[in-house]
């Protein structure tokens, strides 16, 4: 690979068992991350660490949808817990790109100032991946991902993938319907919260949508409703952290954005409740009909030709066997008469 990659497509089996399903989008996860670390690079393109991070930021959502697995498994809470240590440790790096994306045109001094910045962060970041710690947290996690413990309670039957999948989705969603409902009135934090719930469904819709295949169409509509909600409260939330970057990069003349802080509410309200008033695809119980070979022209003419046959050769046999039981009948009576006259001629 030449570059940086966003994460392929999912495509899961409608069947597939809860513990298998959790497995490889676990390792899609993975393998995505490790594409783009080589391509974490400070003066490089900043979209290798962006995807190197999101890759880790899908894994957690993965394991926060489910949550039964972290809730009785020392391990998997362990890891969960190291996996937010990674992101953590990557914010800074990344919130720094993201700044310098969205101002191109600094003072030569702030310029500089955010270029250590980026620097700094980025050695952060390269330090922490080197570390035995993570280092063996990742072992720790293939490892753990090898055992396969979690299928026990992500499900081992068929379809049990699409029974967890839709409690997950569904409890997530309906914590965005509710936190979600007055917009206006929630503080910063609050409304980020929200931000952070509608990753997680889309990212879940993006891991496990292809196990419904008849509503990938509705399935897409979700996940551009999300997609819309996280970028209204994205805008918010930038607005709200940028006191936090100027200070992280020691900017003196950089001016903050201008976000017409009513206008962002109102749209995002709009989103949650066409939200509202959306059926989530996850609640569709479609499965398959068990397949049956349809006949073709030929075969159709030849079941007719046996159903006739077969209707000929059994009036036949039942009329030959009339016939061999009335033969029976005038043989034994003759026999019957003759045993009479000879008792009669002793």
């Amino acid at each position: 690979m030449t570059g940086p990659a966003k994460p392929p497509a999912l495509l899961l089996a409608p069947r597939l068992g809860g513990g298998r399903a959790f497995e490889q989008i676990a390792r899609a996860c993975l393998d995505h991350a490790d594409a783009n670390q080589p391509f974490v690079e400070v003066h490089g393109d900043h979209e290798g660490l962006h995807q190197f991070r999101v890759a880790y930021r899908r894994l957690r959502s993965l394991f926060s949808l489910a949550r039964e697995v972290v809730r009785v498994d020392p391990e998997a809470a362990r890891i969960a817990a190291g996996l937010r240590e990674l992101t953590v440790a990557l914010g800074p790096a990344r919130d720094l790109d993201v700044f310098l994306e969205a101002h191109p045109y600094l003072t030569l001094d702030d310029s500089r100032r955010l270029d250590a910045a980026r620097v700094a962060a980025y050695e952060r970041a390269h330090e922490f991946l080197a570390s035995p710690s993570w280092l063996a947290l990742r072992a720790d996690l293939d490892r753990w991902l090898d055992a396969g413990t979690y299928r026990d309670q992500l499900g081992r039957t068929a379809w049990s993938g699409r029974h967890m999948a839709a409690r997950a989705l569904e409890r997530r969603m309906q914590r965005i319907l509710n936190d979600g409902a007055h917009l206006a009135d929630l503080d910063p934090p609050a409304r980020h919260k929200v931000r952070i719930e509608a990753k997680k469904v889309r990212y879940g819709s993006q891991f496990y949508g292809s196990l419904w295949p008849r509503s990938a169409r509705e399935a897409a509509k979700m996940e551009r409703l999300l997609g819309g909600l996280q970028d209204r409260l994205g805008a918010l939330n930038d607005a709200v952290t940028w006191a936090s970057i100027e200070r992280l990069a020691g900017l003196v003349d950089a001016e903050p954005p201008e976000v017409d802080v009513e206008a962002e509410v109102a749209a995002a309200q709009g989103i949650v409740d066409t939200l509202s008033t959306v059926t989530p695809y996850w609640r569709v119980s479609w499965r398959p009909a068990p397949t049956v070979p349809r006949l073709g022209a030929k075969d159709k003419r030849d079941k007719r030709g046996g159903e006739a046959k077969g209707g000929t050769q059994g009036k036949g046999n039942a009329q030959g066997k009339e016939n061999a039981q009335g033969k029976q009948a005038a043989k034994a009576k003759p026999r019957k008469h003759a045993s009479k006259a000879k008792r009669s001629k002793r």
